[in-house]
């Protein structure tokens, strides 16, 4: 190999030269290769998919295929005079432009008077625009005329990643090929085979942690293993580093804390993930991904844990401190930790203490029922608490936020009023509860539990404001869908 070659990056040294080694693209191949085999080439190919599948390759291989002096059933033989040409880029028959900075109706324009003359030397005169989708409207329309009209000699092949932006003028006169992302195995596969040709030591799972979170993008998967490969053995632990993820068994860890309803194990992994300043959106992203891998497997019952990782991820960029909206929604899931986190010191409201474990049994029927009587010898546990812990278990599978604003709020419960005390730190989470269709909800859900209720009532024991009188009558008047009589009113209206 050339000292030129050695120079260049993995991605591009074994970019594929056939339709044969192009990986996770069969079917559009396969279309291409009988196209070019039969001489039934079209005079606009249109390539869409995501970056990082093949799409500019293909394109290369096709050029190359459709001016082959000896194709080898529909490959280019890569042997002869116009294949030599045209991969040493000294071809001026195959010309690619970049469509983001050639975006103009002038320089399309300039395409077009370029394209009447036959090619000098070649079968075909073949443009390649890449990112199609970045022309002008003008440019396009510049485009479209020599679309419906193409000279025979000339060949078009689009590119691009937003196919919904071409117009529909232009793809209507292409013969269209979705690539599809790459299986993460493959992937893999290719990983392996490019690290034992380049002497890299890549172990198996470093290989499948960078297929995975390459998400079916081969080329960026290269970059990182050419970007690892430099600095000696590419290890599991050296992928995590360089790109933040979790370690597999760390993710396994916090799911199976998450379905144990383990607070203390869950809450030690977010803070770790915190100390060493990883990305807890990107944490939560994994654990989606895997919880999803082990539902496939066989494991149904964390299927409610997906889908709350799903919206928990969705909430994190409106979130104030990531990881407090993550240990909140945690501390909701599983119950209060059993290893005494430090709280405020009880006050004679009923709250659910910190050494109260979360109940494994499903939440009492709905519609205030009283609960059960303890078992002979066991210790009865607290009405209150009981209704308020099966509320926020209720909540955890509907609205994961509000339960996760409500979990650390003391509850009083008297002649009807619900009284939600937050503590001073939380004044985001009072906020949130203070927005009329979050609040509605709260105590639509609050009167399965608390029967009977006439009203909710939020606060915040970081704010001065206690309810006057006259709001206390306010709430019950609303609650029993009555009016407040003032002074000198006879009550005749």
């Amino acid at each position: 190999m050339t000292e030129q070659a050695d120079r260049l990056s993995l991605y591009r040294r074994f970019r594929p030269q056939r339709f044969g080694e192009v990986v996770g693209q069969d079917l559009v191949v396969a279309t291409l290769r009988r196209a070019v085999a039969g001489g039934k080439l079209g005079h606009a190919y249109l390539l869409s998919g995501q970056r990082g599948v093949g799409k500019t390759s293909v394109a290369r291989i096709l050029a190359r295929a459709a001016n082959c002096l000896a194709p080898e059933a529909g490959e280019p033989c890569n042997r002869c005079a116009s294949c030599q040409r045209i991969l040493h880029g000294l071809s001026l028959d195959v010309v690619e432009i970049d469509g983001a900075s050639n975006r103009g109706v002038d320089q399309i324009r300039r395409l077009r008077e370029e394209a009447a003359y036959v090619p000098a030397g070649s079968r075909y005169k073949v443009y390649i625009i890449d990112e199609v989708h970045m022309l002008t409207g003008e440019a396009f329309n510049a485009l479209l005329k020599t679309l419906e009209e193409p000279p025979p000699h000339v060949l078009f092949i689009f590119a691009t990643t937003e196919p919904h932006k071409v117009p529909a003028t232009v793809i209507s006169r292409c013969q269209a090929f979705e690539f599809q992302p790459i299986a993460e195995d493959a992937i893999a596969r290719v990983l392996a085979a490019v690290a034992q040709a380049e002497g890299i030591v890549l172990a198996p799972a470093a290989a499948e942690l960078i297929a995975r979170r390459s998400r079916g993008a081969l080329r960026d998967a290269l970059v990182v293993l050419d970007q690892l490969g430099q600095a000696g053995a590419v290890t599991e632990e050296a992928v995590v580093d360089l790109l933040g993820l979790p370690p597999l068994s760390q993710v396994d860890g916090f799911l199976d804390a998450l379905a144990g309803r383990d607070a203390d194990r869950a809450l030690a992994i977010v803070a770790d993930l915190s100390t060493r300043g990883r990305d807890l959106a990107l944490f939560l992203e994994e654990a989606a991904t895997r919880a999803r891998d082990r539902i496939i497997a066989g494991e149904p019952g964390l299927i409610p844990i997906a889908r709350s990782l799903i919206d928990l991820r969705g909430e994190l960029g409106r979130a104030f401190s990531r990881r407090l909206h993550v240990e909140m929604a945690i501390v909701a899931l599983c119950g209060p930790p059993q290893g005494g986190a430090p709280r405020p010191a009880p006050t004679r409201e009923a709250n659910v203490p910190s050494s109260t474990p979360a109940p494994s049994s499903p939440p009492p029927p709905l519609g205030g029922d009283p609960p059960e009587a303890a078992a002979p010898g066991a210790t009865p546990a607290d009405p209150l608490t009981e209704a308020w812990q099966a509320m926020l278990e209720s909540m955890l599978a509907e609205r994961i936020a509000v339960a996760a604003f409500l979990s650390p709020a003391a509850v009083t419960w008297a002649d009807g009023l619900l009284t939600i005390r937050l503590p001073p730190d939380c004044g985001y989470h009072y906020e949130s509860l203070l927005d009329p269709a979050v609040r509605g909800y709260v105590e639509t859900t609050a009167r399965k539990f608390f029967n009977p209720l006439l009203a909710v009532e939020v606060a915040w024991a970081g704010g001065n404001h206690r309810p006057t009188l006259e709001e206390g009558a306010r709430i019950l008047a609303e609650a029993l869908e009555g009016r407040i009589l003032r002074e000198g009113d006879d009550g005749s209206r």
